[in-house]
């Protein structure tokens, strides 16, 4: 007997698409995302959940209003859909085509600069989190170490198995001399460093 769990993507995939007029019965029991109102046959859906069978995911908090709220198979097409990269993968296979590509939403969150690996762009976007409610802080170059620590020529970005092209950003919070509060995206500089980005220092700046 063949396992069903490994062909339950293909099952759903199978499923009659809900119309207006079905009933709760009819519309797979609200696929187990709401509850059947019998009375009016409708699916009362859970939170995170829509649809006429609640068979498609919300994007949490609705990106906070510092996003785009997108299926994936939009996503997968974007160069900029973080935490994908360039030609989006499932399960190692390119594709923009799988059973859920219209069920599964989330958020491609906002920036004020261009985000990507190649030359000028930055690998970090300003806003980030699954519902695009944290903010990154100005970045700036450490004033006490010689490296360039912006230069993200070669390095792995932490969303892609890509690496940075010449010329490719790092976003360095608060130039690694103050503590980032994500929820303002504002620096606390240490002691002896100033400027939005921490990246100035006096004569009490120390280690």
């Amino acid at each position: 007997m063949t396992p069903l769990l490994p062909l339950l993507p293909l099952l759903l995939s199978l499923l009659p698409s809900p119309s207006l007029g079905q009933g709760c019965a009819s519309l797979t029991n609200c696929q187990g995302h709401g509850t059947c109102t019998t009375a009016t046959g409708k699916c009362v859906c859970y939170e995170g959940f829509s649809g006429d069978a609640c068979q498609r995911m919300l994007c949490p908090n609705d990106c906070s209003g510092h996003g785009q709220c997108l299926n994936v198979k939009r996503m997968a097409t974007m160069t900029n859909a973080l935490p994908l990269s360039n030609a989006t993968t499932y399960a190692g296979y390119e594709s923009t085509h799988t059973w859920d590509e219209d069920m599964v939403y989330g958020c491609v969150c906002d920036s004020s600069w261009t985000v990507g690996l190649g030359s000028g762009e930055v690998q970090e976007p300003e806003w980030f989190g699954n519902d695009c409610s944290l903010r990154h802080c100005p970045s700036g170059n450490d004033p006490r170490t010689a490296a360039n620590e912006l230069d993200c020529n070669a390095k792995k970005a932490s969303w892609s198995y890509e690496k940075g092209k010449t010329g490719n950003l790092c976003h360095v919070d608060c130039s690694n001399r103050g503590t980032c509060d994500y929820r303002t995206g504002k620096c606390a500089c240490y002691n002896g460093y100033f400027g939005q980005a921490c990246d100035q220092m006096d004569a009490l700046a120390h280690e």
